[in-house]
């Protein structure tokens, strides 16, 4: 042992001779290519390790990177899969996961373990000195248990349990390729801020300047307060994998702002992950990193308000800027020390401010006027379009007084937009009609839909023709009417934003008026039911004349507003499945839930939540009866009860030629697959007996098929396998195959 362990020292010592030196060996052997790097953004947490590829392999040796002990190990049908966490001589752990295999000492224990216990799973603390390593030592071998894909999972943790990143201070990464910069995200914040005309948060792309330079093509105009987030991602540069960066800074003028550096972070604050990602579509450029701290972000390798302020209002932390050009620079950089820059400029000042818009009654004409607060010149430009605003034609301006005025066609159903711009390129526009008002009903129509934001609702209002004027939005509150803000978005669009005290649980009712372009009057009521949850909070909600239910709130950061209402039917129902209910939508702002939400319900003992996904249809969010009569919500969406009486399908069992290993199990797996298009298995519920005898099995999720280590020291002989499963809502099936043991 001790002439091994000094040739691997050895060959340790060559290759630091050619590269600079590292704290551990490399885990596995061959190229140091990964498909994940550290504190990337997953679903609900952190990504606390880097992901090694292994090309498709299945069963590549894992290395003792240093000496150590074995204290824990893990086996489970989801998450890390199996797991082997390494206390390493210096106090940190190392952690390989989606294991298919371990060595020949833990594969028997783990396996007589689970044997004697009667179970498929376990996790195991073990004694300090029972399994212990030198480094360079084979552990494990890599697999795709818990997992899409073959690949190891690998982590480092300091004495605290804290993940670390693998890639600072402890290996070095080939890596000549820069970070992507794909998008820029301004997001006003409070009152009176405005981005570009907008109220609402505006998105801009980068261009390439270089090969890692990107900078945007024109110049911002901002007034009020903001802050910023970025469409970023690295590339190691021999694949399409797109990971997060090690290092992202922004600077205003050259001082900080904000500043991202994934180091570490407990897994207490894993969940934070929600916090600073704005996600508005799918793929790695819809996904924005938030260049600000939001409340309750406690990571310590984020550093930074990341708020600026054009008012002498700025609190502690918030760069106040005056007035005039300011240059943003987003720096990004890699754990190889490769960089981008992304360079952006903004104009802090006021707005223009349209003052006068209108079409004269006693002639063909309109007089417009617009005036900048920070005293600067301002041009107008008006259009006017006669088919509903599909096309508009330039209307010359004339000076009028202290206005300006244009001749215009006489049409009586025109619309007319005057652009106001001011001498530093801010812009306001405003649409306008004829005074003419007519008496009919249902000439204008508009849809209404509505969605959850922190601090209360949107409604987002589509109309069919435009608007001369905004819409007017109220609410029926204690005998009066209670007017909701509403902003104008565009020609055709509108959003009315109610906040949580101007809202009531249960039933609201929202009154739309307004008159389009022709004079035609827009009346139209929508009815929403809204909740407002707190923690430990409920409300009783309605799905259907048969299901009473209520939410209830676990951990809210603050009052949320959850939106309960029927939803249109998106797609076929599974066959085997019954409707229990109508489909029904559930929205609401994710980052404002510390922990899910929970659907409090009795459904009876078959009926299980399902949720609307667009790439794979109805999926099983759980079964109240099997799990104390509530679920977890994990998102917003289109829920629906389904009733499930039918048991899955267990297929021939088959045998799979597998590699070696620690030489415990022989060198082949028998499987079952199994069919279940119903609420899905029950990983728990497994059981596989060898002629009468129980045996250790697993469930493979990803795979669907239920699969049976063979221990070595069988015989080969034909033997009788009996396998029993359930799904998730107790139905159960019981199969029995022969076949012959090699």
């Amino acid at each position: 042992m001790k002439r091994r362990k000094a040739i691997v020292c050895a060959i340790i010592l060559l290759f630091a001779s050619t590269a600079a030196a590292e704290v551990y060996l490399w885990p596995f052997h061959g190229s140091r290519r990964l498909s994940s790097s550290f504190s990337e953004f997953r679903s609900g947490h952190f990504h606390a390790g880097i992901d090694l590829r292994s090309f498709g392999a299945i069963g590549l040796p894992c290395l003792a990177i240093s000496d150590g002990c074995a204290s824990r190990v893990r086996i489970s049908h989801s998450g890390y899969g199996k797991a082997l966490y390494m206390r390493l001589s210096d106090g940190n752990t190392a952690v390989y996961a989606h294991l298919d295999g371990f060595s020949a000492s833990l594969d028997s224990f783990l396996w007589y373990y689970r044997k004697g216990k009667g179970v498929s799973w376990c996790d195991l603390t073990l004694d300090g000195g029972r399994f212990c390593f030198d480094v360079g030592d084979t552990l494990c071998w890599s697999g795709e248990t818990g997992t899409t894909a073959p690949h190891l999972h690998f982590e480092l943790r300091d004495s605290s349990q804290r993940p670390l990143n693998p890639l600072e201070g402890f290996y070095h990464l080939p890596d000549e390729t820069a970070p992507m910069i794909s998008g820029l995200e301004v997001i006003p914040r409070g009152e009176g801020s405005i981005v570009d005309g907008s109220r609402f948060p505006r998105f801009y792309l980068f261009r390439a300047s270089g090969r890692e330079n990107y900078e945007l093509a024109d110049t911002l105009h901002l007034d009020g307060s903001f802050s910023f987030a970025v469409s970023t991602w690295d590339e190691q540069g021999f694949s399409r994998y797109h990971m997060a960066p090690y290092d992202i800074e922004i600077l205003i003028d050259g001082a900080p702002l904000y500043h991202i550096r994934n180091s570490i972070f407990s897994y207490a604050q894993s969940g934070e992950v929600d916090l600073e990602y704005d996600i508005v579509g799918k793929g790695s450029s819809q996904r924005y990193t938030l260049l600000y701290r939001k409340e309750g972000v406690s990571r310590p390798d984020r550093t930074g308000q990341g708020i600026i302020d054009s008012s002498a209002n700025g609190k502690n932390g918030v760069i106040i800027l005056e007035r005039g050009i300011h240059r943003g620079e987003i720096s990004i950089i890699d754990a190889s020390g490769n960089r981008s820059e992304g360079i952006f400029f903004f104009s802090i000042h006021d707005h223009p401010v349209i003052t006068e818009a209108r079409v004269l009654e006693a002639a063909p004409e309109a007089i417009v006027s617009a005036v900048d607060p920070d005293g600067g010149e301002v041009t107008g430009r008006l259009f006017e379009s006669i088919d509903g605003g599909n096309e508009y034609s330039a209307v010359p301006l004339t000076p009028f007084g202290i206005f300006l005025k244009g001749d215009l066609s006489g049409t009586v159903d025109a619309i007319y937009r005057y652009e106001a711009i001011d001498d530093e390129g801010a812009r306001a526009v405003e649409f306008f009609g004829t005074p003419v008002t007519r008496g009919e009903r249902d000439s204008t129509f508009c849809e209404a839909d509505i969605r959850a934001v922190e601090d209360g609702v949107v409604i987002d209002i589509t109309t069919d023709r435009i608007a001369k004027s905004d819409l007017s939005v109220t609410r029926p509150a204690e005998g009066s009417l209670r007017k909701i803000e509403v902003i104008r978005t565009g020609p055709l669009t509108f959003s009315a934003i109610a906040r949580n005290k101007e809202l009531k649980n249960g039933l609201n009712i929202f009154r739309i008026e307004g008159f389009d372009h022709r004079g035609f009057p827009l009346i139209r009521t929508e009815a929403f039911r809204i909740y407002l949850l707190r923690s430990q909070s409920e409300a009783n909600i309605v799905i259907s004349d048969t299901l009473e239910a209520s939410l209830r709130g676990q951990a809210v950061s603050a009052e949320a507003a959850v939106v309960v209402n029927a939803a249109r039917f998106p797609g076929s129902i599974p066959e085997g499945l019954k409707p229990v209910t109508s489909a029904f939508s559930i929205d609401f702002c994710e980052e404002s839930f510390r922990r899910p939400m929970k659907l409090v319900c009795d459904t009876g003992r078959k009926t299980a939540l399902f949720l609307w996904e667009e790439d794979e249809g109805w999926s099983c969010v759980g079964v109240p009866a099997m799990e104390g009569g509530s679920v977890d919500i994990p998102e917003s969406g289109i829920y629906i009860f389904l009733y499930d009486g039918l048991p899955p399908v267990i297929r021939h069992a088959a045998l799979e030629e597998r590699y070696a290993g620690s030489g415990f199990f022989k060198p082949y797996i028998c499987y079952l697959p199994v069919d279940e298009t119903g609420s899905g298995i029950d990983p728990w519920s497994a059981e596989t007996y060898l002629d009468g005898e129980r045996v250790v099995c697993e469930w493979d999720e990803f795979r669907k098929r239920l699969y049976m280590p063979v221990p070595a020291f069988l015989p080969p002989e034909y033997v009788k396998l009996r396998a029993e499963i359930s799904d998730r809502s107790g139905n159960r099936t019981v199969e029995e195959f022969g076949f012959m043991l090699k």
